[in-house]
C-alpha cells in the first residue's frame, strides 16, 4: 500500500482520544488484532464486526484511523447513521488506503444506496484499500436486498463485538480515569457503575463530567462528591 500523507478524505469529525491503548479489550483481543493487521499489514482487506450500541464500535474505528495517521496512511470515516451523509459523499472516498464505515446496516433495505456500497466495495477492492466496517449486526442478518452486496460484505473476517462484563465495565473506567488523571476510589467506581447506564459510551461520558467537576471543585472523587453531582 502506497503511504502518503494522513488525512480524512471527508471533512468529518473523529475522535482524537480513541486509541487501542485506551479500549479495554475484554474478550475482544482477537478482533482488535485484526483490525490492527489490516491496517499495517494491509491483511485482511476486508474487517466487518457488529455489536450493540454502547459496546465500542465507533472508538474501534477511530482508534484505527489513529493508528494510521501514526503510519502515515490516509484514511476515510463515514457514518451511515448520520442523516448528512449522501450517497455522493461515497465518491470522494480515498479506496486507495484504509476506509472506515460506521454503522453500515443503517442504510439497509435502501436500494439506491446499497448500491453505492456495492460500488464502493468494488472500487476499494480493485484499487487494493483496506475496509473496515462497523454494524449492529452480521451481514445476512442486517436487512439488506442486494443480494451481491452481502455476499461482497461476507467475503472478510466478521466478528462480534462481545461487550464488557460488569467487572471488565470497572476495569475499564478505571483505566479511563487513570488515562485522564482522576482520582477515584474503587468504591467510587462502582458506586458509579450502579447508578448509570450499561452503555460503556455514556458511562465514560459522565466520566468526562465527573472529571470536569472535580477540577472546577478542586475534590478528590467520592461517593459523597458523586451523590452531590448525579
Amino acid at each position: 500500500m502506497n503511504k502518503q500523507a494522513g488525512q480524512l478524505a471527508l471533512p468529518l469529525t473523529s475522535n482524537d482520544k480513541a486509541s487501542f491503548e485506551n479500549y479495554w479489550l475484554g474478550d475482544n483481543t482477537e478482533l482488535v488484532a485484526v483490525i490492527e493487521s489490516s491496517v499495517t499489514a494491509c491483511d485482511p482487506k476486508v474487517v466487518y464486526y457488529y455489536g450493540p450500541s454502547g459496546a465500542g464500535k465507533s472508538h474501534l474505528l477511530f482508534a484505527a484511523m489513529r493508528l494510521a495517521k501514526s503510519e502515515v496512511i490516509n484514511t476515510s470515516y463515514l457514518s451511515l447513521s448520520d442523516a448528512y451523509v449522501s450517497i455522493d459523499m461515497l465518491t470522494v472516498v480515498d479506496v486507495e488506503h484504509v476506509v472506515c464505515v460506521d454503522g453500515i446496516d443503517a442504510w439497509a433495505g435502501d436500494v439506491d444506496k446499497e448500491r453505492a456500497l456495492f460500488t464502493l466495495f468494488e472500487q476499494i477492492k480493485h484499487a487494493g484499500g483496506q475496509l473496515i466496517i462497523s454494524a449492529t449486526q452480521p451481514p445476512d442478518s442486517s436487512g439488506f436486498v442486494i443480494k451481491d452486496l452481502v455476499s461482497r460484505l461476507s467475503s472478510g473476517l466478521i466478528y462480534p463485538l462481545k461487550e464488557l462484563n460488569d467487572e471488565q465495565r470497572f476495569e475499564a473506567l478505571k483505566m479511563r480515569a487513570r488515562a485522564r488523571g482522576l482520582s477515584i476510589s474503587d468504591d467510587a467506581v462502582r458506586y458509579l457503575q450502579s447508578r448509570s447506564s450499561r452503555d460503556t459510551g455514556q458511562l465514560f461520558e459522565v466520566l468526562e463530567r465527573i472529571d470536569r467537576a472535580s477540577l472546577v471543585e478542586q475534590r478528590r472523587v467520592t461517593i459523597p462528591f458523586l451523590q452531590n453531582l448525579l
